[in-house]
């Protein structure tokens, strides 16, 4: 068995595990912590291995685990848990109705159940309270309720959606876990693979998309929420804290935004936050560095930081730092 990944040594954002287990009790425990209800049963207990790799953060889980040898499972977990799979007679079920493991899938609360003969898989775990509250901040209804109804994602274009969503998410936690630390960075990166996971599953949450949106008030609240940006663009502010200070819904704000300026609240906000740092850069006495400002203002990948800040200005971030 092994332990703790050195790499997430000292990180408070994001921590990493990986272990092998050759005995069926722990790997049931190891499952657990993300099916509270599994049991694993019919498996073999001769030359059993299974593999488990987590990348665990405050509101989210991606771990990646593989069973050899056959068995089978029932499970179930009251959060979000999306699972991508395949495997050597793999098969599942809810209930009578098979799932459709070529495509991402989302676990119900209960009544899963498999069989396999060997397989692997990646599931994706959101916090529901979390994800619930990005919902009733962009429906602008505090009541409303995330509540699944189906496994299968609501279309293939929505599915793909998700699987980049997903693949930049997992990119930015291989490449720059430790911005996870940064409360602008986390909260933002977990917003956009949220809001993927609304669009992508059968769940209410299609419900409030299908309704004509409402018409908000006029500029004026554009201009507020501008304001607010602008005043508090260093921290680490939601969409919903802007909307809350323009006296409109997350959603109105969203139409607004698109309405008067043809950029959403985010893209707006991303472009102050860039104007800024291009500023610092400018007044810098040398004891700057690239790498610290865009971190400063919310931009974990310094590479990726820079492209934005070419497109914006026309120059190299290094380009404003030397003149």
């Amino acid at each position: 068995m092994g332990g703790p990944d050195p790499r997430g040594a000292g990180m408070s954002g994001v921590t990493r595990t990986a272990v092998v287990i050759h005995d069926l009790d722990s790997a049931e425990r190891e499952l657990g912590a993300h099916f509270p209800d599994v049991r694993l049963g019919r498996v073999e207990r001769e030359g059993f291995r299974s593999t488990f790799a987590t990348t665990a953060g405050d509101r989210f889980t991606v771990m990646e685990y593989s069973f050899e040898g056959s068995g089978a499972a029932t499970s179930g977990s009251e959060d979000l848990v999306v699972v991508m799979s395949r495997g050597r007679g793999y098969q599942l079920a809810h209930g009578r109705q098979a799932v459709d493991t070529s495509r991402p899938f989302l676990v119900p609360s209960e009544g899963l159940a498999g069989r396999w003969d060997a397989f692997d898989a990646k599931l994706v775990r959101l916090d529901l309270g979390a994800v619930e509250r990005i919902a009733q901040s962009a429906a602008g209804d505090p009541s409303f309720r995330l509540v699944r109804r189906g496994t299968a994602p609501v279309s293939p274009e929505r599915a793909r959606h998700w699987s980049l969503a997903l693949g930049a998410f997992e990119r930015m936690l291989a490449e720059a876990p430790e911005a996870f630390d940064s409360p602008i960075f986390a909260e933002g990166m977990f917003h956009q693979l949220a809001t993927a996971f609304l669009h992508a599953f059968d769940t209410s949450w299609i419900d409030v998309t299908e309704r004509a949106p409402a018409h908000p008030a006029p500029s004026a609240v554009v201009r507020r929420a501008v304001d607010y940006m602008h005043e508090h663009a260093g921290e680490a502010i939601t969409v919903q804290q802007v909307a809350d200070a323009a006296f409109i819904s997350a959603r109105g704000l969203h139409y607004a935004f698109t309405r008067d300026l043809g950029r959403s609240p985010s893209e707006v906000l991303r472009r102050i936050r860039l104007e800024r740092a291009r500023a610092e850069l400018a007044a810098s006495d040398g004891h700057l560095t690239v790498a610290a400002v865009a971190r400063r203002w919310g931009f974990a990948n310094p590479s990726r930081f820079a492209q934005a800040y070419h497109r914006a200005f026309g120059e190299h971030p290094a380009e404003t730092l030397r003149r």
